[in-house]
C-alpha cells in the first residue's frame, strides 16, 4: 500500500471517528448523555442535551459557510417546510406522550438538524473529497447504521435484523438525496416530518 492511500484511509478514518464522536451527542440518544449527568430530571436532561447540540450546530456551521452554500441553496423545495410547519402546529391533536408538546417539538427539530447536518452535510462533504460518490453513499449509510448500533444496541444491533435493515435503508436513501439534490432542504423535510407523524 502506497504512502498516499495509507494516508487516505487515515483521513477517512479519522473523519469518520470524529463524527461518531460529535453523534454521541445527539440528544436524548442514549440513556448516559451530558443531560443525564447533569440532572435526574428527564425533561430537563433533553432541553440541556438539545441546546448543546444547538450551539454546537451553530459552531459547525460558523466554521463551514463553504458547504453551507450548496447545502442551504435556495431552491423551490425550500417551499415544503410548510409540511413539517403544518404537522407541528397539528401535533398537540394526537400528541400522546408525557413529555411536553412543545419540548418534543424543539427537540426533535434541533435533533434531526443536528443529525442530518452532521452526516448528510459534513460527513458526506468531507467524504465526497476523498472516495467517488457511490462509495461515499454506501459509506455515509453504514457509518449511520453504526451511529445507531453503537448506542442504541438494544434496538438495532445485527441481531435485530428487521429494524437493522431499516435504519440500514433509510440512510441510504438519504445519502442518496443528498448525492443527487446537493441540498439538505427535503432531507430535513422528510426527516422531521417523519417524526411529527410517528410520535415516539
Amino acid at each position: 500500500m502506497t504512502t498516499n492511500k495509507k494516508s487516505s484511509f487515515l483521513r477517512i478514518g479519522l473523519i469518520i471517528g470524529l463524527w461518531l464522536c460529535l453523534w454521541y451527542l445527539t440528544p436524548n440518544l442514549h440513556s448516559y448523555g451530558i443531560g443525564s449527568q447533569i440532572t435526574n430530571n428527564g425533561e430537563l436532561s433533553i432541553f440541556i442535551e438539545t441546546i448543546i447540540a444547538l450551539i454546537l450546530a451553530i459552531i459547525l456551521m460558523y466554521f463551514h459557510q463553504r458547504y453551507n452554500q450548496q447545502l442551504f441553496k435556495w431552491s423551490k423545495i425550500v417551499y415544503f417546510y410548510t409540511v413539517p410547519l403544518v404537522l407541528a402546529v397539528l401535533l398537540p391533536l394526537y400528541y400522546n406522550l408525557s413529555l411536553p408538546v412543545y419540548l418534543y417539538v424543539f427537540w426533535m427539530s434541533i435533533s434531526v438538524f443536528w443529525q442530518d447536518y452532521l452526516t448528510y452535510g459534513l460527513l458526506q462533504n468531507y467524504l465526497n473529497e476523498q472516495l467517488p460518490k457511490w462509495i461515499v453513499v454506501l459509506l455515509v449509510s453504514v457509518t449511520f447504521y453504526i451511529g445507531h448500533a453503537v448506542f442504541l444496541p438494544h434496538k438495532f444491533a445485527p441481531v435485530h435484523i428487521l429494524p437493522s435493515l431499516g435504519i440500514l435503508c433509510f440512510g441510504a436513501f438519504l445519502a442518496f438525496l443528498r448525492m443527487k439534490l446537493k441540498t439538505l432542504h427535503l432531507i430535513l423535510i422528510l426527516h422531521i416530518s417523519f417524526y411529527f407523524i410517528f410520535v415516539f
